[in-house]
């Protein structure tokens, strides 16, 4: 007859089971840590003067509005709303390349994606200028303002650009005019030039 030693045995069954919990309960801590919202900043800007981000100079200028996306002659996309064409360019004097990633107008109310997906991208001592492309509703256009910056995975406290651009109540009828079935010149890829 054996005595009991007073300990207690955990079949390997069990005791990979709690490990995996374990492993599981780790994963998921992570992964709501990368998930949280992030922390940032706005840097306000108008257009056609630059502001200062992530070591960068992003200058906001031509505000183009249409239906009509034509290139070379040919017609890539159309709607029934209304595009909304804004030409960003990314400097960067500093060291380290640059990349502004996403994109979207707000109003009050409304958010809009790109619709385009441009990526203004810059390495030292080079800019980078886009067409950055939005579709909207042109009963929601008042304030339209530009949001842009650098997303990641994971990404700590950054800076968020935000630049009016000059569409507000008290003119947004003469916008939604000057878009009535207006072709835009379009461009999928940018230009890149050395910095002076």
């Amino acid at each position: 007859m054996s005595r009991p030693t007073g300990r207690t045995r955990i079949s390997r069954d069990k005791l990979v089971g709690v490990v995996v919990a374990l492993a599981c309960l780790a994963f998921s801590a992570v992964g709501m840590k990368v998930y949280d919202s992030p922390e940032f900043m706005y840097v306000d800007g108008i257009r056609n003067e630059p502001i200062t981000i992530e070591q960068s100079e992003l200058t906001v200028g031509d505000v183009a509005v249409g239906t009509r996306l034509v290139d070379d002659g040919e017609v890539k996309a159309e709607t029934t709303g209304m595009f909304v064409v804004v030409t960003a360019t990314l400097a960067v004097p500093g060291s380290q390349k640059v990349i502004m990633n996403k994109a979207q107008l707000i109003t009050r109310t409304r958010t809009y994606d790109s619709w385009s997906g441009a990526v203004l991208s810059a390495g030292p001592g080079f800019a980078d200028t886009e067409q950055l492309v939005f579709e909207v509703d042109p009963g929601q256009i008042d304030d339209l303002t530009l949001e842009i910056w650098s997303a990641g995975i994971v990404h700590g406290f950054y800076a968020r650009g935000r630049i009016h651009l000059g569409i507000t109540a008290a003119n947004a009828e003469q916008w939604r005019q000057a878009a009535a079935g207006r072709e835009l010149p379009y461009q999928i890829s940018g230009t890149t030039v050395a910095l002076p």
